[in-house]
């Protein structure tokens, strides 16, 4: 797990340099709202859509959770001029949660970088825009990793549309167990109150003990149908019962053969 803020004043070249050396890399998910709206819907001019922005940060949130749930690497593009009070509480909250943090500045002549801009015109999105932004929206994924830090996936199965997982987490001294989509976007756990919930986020129920969440999956999903990505070892045995039982209620053709493999 660990997080790179690139950052530096407008036309400093920090998306090239995120270009050129982290996107497209495995294991490394750039945060960077604006791109993730050009890459969604095609340009920049998405971000002066609020309903568009709020899927690029949706999307952006959830990508950059998951990451570093899974110890991945995670690229954050910010701007700077000068000491910055927000760059500051995203390093010091990202190493209270002993995640491995690089600080990159980079730095160019003002005229020099003034000229790009003038050069990228529609092809560039100032940094500027989007800082506070970025700034709240990722310092919620840090709350949000420090609220899951004991987090763990239970099983991932997917098809063509899409992959479904199931992950157990630890809320104070109970453990809680959730399934999502990743077609579900940005999610949180249900509110107590509706009058809490927020339009444009979408609610995953969670569950006291894994007999009731992963009887609920099952109930929603035909998972066995599905191919299976990944099973914890340490809930095997509950799996191959219930693929067991779905064998005794489904025809042959409408499992999944992998899964007899997968839980050998």
């Amino acid at each position: 797990m660990k997080i790179t803020f690139v950052t530096g004043p407008g036309g400093v070249g920090k998306s090239t340099y995120i270009e050129q050396y982290y996107a497209g890399k495995e294991q490394v998910c750039v945060f960077n709202i604006a791109r993730k709206a050009r890459e969604l819907f095609g340009s920049y001019e998405a971000m002066e859509n609020s309903s568009l922005e709020l899927q690029a940060i949706n999307e952006s949130c959830t990508e950059a959770f998951f990451a570093l749930m899974d110890g991945e690497h995670v690229v954050v593009e910010y701007h700077t001029d000068g000491f910055d009070d927000g760059l500051h509480a995203m390093l010091k909250k990202a190493k209270s949660l002993r995640i491995e943090t690089e600080l990159i500045m980079l730095t160019t002549d003002a005229e020099i970088a003034w000229e790009r801009i003038q050069k990228a015109r529609s092809d560039y999105y100032p940094s500027v825009n989007s800082k506070e932004d970025t700034e709240l929206v990722f310092m919620g994924v840090l709350e949000d990793v420090e609220f899951n830090l004991d987090f763990e996936r239970i099983c991932e199965v997917g098809s063509e549309g899409g992959s479904l997982s199931f992950y157990r987490f630890k809320r104070g001294d109970e453990d809680r167990f959730f399934f999502t989509t990743d077609e579900s976007g940005y999610f949180d756990f249900e509110p107590s109150y509706e009058f809490e919930k927020i339009e444009g986020v979408n609610y995953s129920e969670d569950f006291s003990d894994f007999p009731t969440a992963f009887e609920k999956l099952l109930e929603q999903y035909s998972i066995f149908r599905l191919f299976p990505l990944e099973v914890n070892p340490k809930y095997k045995k509950e799996f191959r019962r219930a693929y067991q039982y779905f064998l005794s209620l489904a025809a042959v053709e409408e499992v999944n053969p992998t899964w007899k493999d997968y839980l050998n």
